[in-house]
């Protein structure tokens, strides 16, 4: 078995590679998206992941992202491990600790000395994380509202238009810049992720405008089950209020739901008969120290994760 990073893989290999994606993750993370990722963003690391080939098939894959952090000491590139993933009939063998490790030889080699990544509890890799080296630091806090009987008035909010987008990238870099994390993210993120059919602004996003201002926005994961709002920035609190009450009103009669950094700021916010809420989910980051074993606590110190500054909303997670 071979390990090869993406810009080895033959046409072939990287078609086969779609079937590890999909078995995974039940999409097709396909080459022209990674390259638009790539020139666009400049979020890849040089050698963009590592794939486990063997007679010409893809068994395995683990991608990896470069991106900033505002750690407590100071500001720092991570390494963002993402989409981790085997060949279902070779899960469990090996295959994807193998990769890991050969994609943290590299990164220490360039020079990093943290990786992240997020999973689920629940899931057998999260076992397989830890035995990497990998240690719990932040789990999304929740609120889950259930609708009243009748719909409440639209509060002074409206969907987003492309013209919208910029101005949403630069609120996020105002109102984040004294935050520890993921404060800081590539220009132009946003509008590769509308390219790309990632994120829709006439259905995805809310905007509240005060005259010329952009004052705040909050992005909407839609089901037609339910609606979950993991990104909420706004410069004033009833700003805040008013797209909450905005989601609520977009999301009626379905149930809504909020978390992230939005929950964990002011948990006050959400008070009432009809929410409930959570500390933690099943879904959660995991850091590594890429040179020595560590334990939670000390992870989640150097993270800056139990710090009040902390921020991680949903367009950080990867």
């Amino acid at each position: 078995m071979r390990i090869l990073s993406f810009d080895e893989l033959s046409d072939a290999q990287d078609r086969s590679r779609a079937l590890v994606n999909m078995a995974a993750f039940g999409n097709v993370y396909d080459r022209a998206r990674v390259e638009t990722y790539r020139r666009r963003l400049r979020c890849f690391s040089e050698y963009v992941g590592v794939f486990a080939v063997q007679r010409d098939e893809v068994l395995g894959q683990v991608f990896v992202l470069r991106l900033p952090y505002e750690f407590p000491d100071g500001s720092s590139q991570i390494s963002a491990i993402a989409t981790v993933g085997t060949r279902p009939d070779v899960g469990r063998t090996g295959v994807a600790e193998m990769l890991l490790r050969d994609a943290h030889r590299r990164e220490q080699e360039a020079g990093l000395r943290y990786a992240a990544l997020w999973t689920n509890r629940s899931w057998g890799a999260h076992h397989l994380y830890e035995k990497v080296g990998y240690r719990d630091i932040y789990s999304p806090p929740w609120v889950v509202r259930f609708p009243p009987a009748r719909r409440a008035p639209k509060p002074p909010v409206r969907f987003a238009t492309a013209a919208d987008l910029d101005g949403i990238e630069r609120l996020h870099r105002r109102l984040a810049q004294e935050r520890l994390g993921h404060r800081v993210r590539p220009t132009g993120w946003l509008r590769v992720d509308a390219q790309l059919g990632y994120v829709d602004p006439s259905t995805d996003l809310l905007v509240r405008w005060d005259g010329g201002d952009l004052v705040g926005y909050a992005h909407l994961d839609r089901t037609g089950r339910r609606v979950i709002c993991g990104e909420l920035l706004a410069t004033t609190t009833k700003v805040k209020r008013e797209l909450v009450a905005g989601v609520g009103w977009v999301a009626h009669p379905l149930p809504w739901a909020f978390q992230h950094t939005l929950v964990a700021d002011d948990l006050s916010m959400f008070r009432g008969h009809a929410c409930v809420n959570g500390r933690v989910g099943w879904y959660v980051m995991m850091g590594c120290n890429l040179s020595r074993a560590w334990t939670v606590r000390e992870a989640e110190d150097e993270f800056g994760t139990r710090d009040s500054r902390f921020i991680c909303l949903a367009g950080d997670r990867f």
